[in-house]
């Protein structure tokens, strides 16, 4: 398994589809904790785009807010 930590960057809903858009940028060294500095050195740029067409679930990203990525070999 591989861990990122990205930050919520925009959640939009498209009110006529109920779809929304979702997209994460890697943390940044700001703020300057040792935890986030350990993953910007490893990731410092990209992103993570979604589309998610469940409203309850594209509710549970905050904008701004920090999320960990897990990424485990199916």
């Amino acid at each position: 398994m591989i861990r990122a930590k990205f930050t919520c960057q925009q959640n939009t809903l498209n009110h006529e589809t109920q779809t929304a858009t979702v997209i994460f940028t890697p943390v940044t060294s700001n703020p300057p904790n040792e935890e986030n500095l350990t993953f910007w050195q490893a990731t410092p740029a990209g992103n993570i785009t979604l589309q998610i067409t469940n409203p309850e679930a594209s509710a549970q990203f905050s904008v701004g807010t920090a999320y960990y990525v897990d990424f485990t070999a199916a």
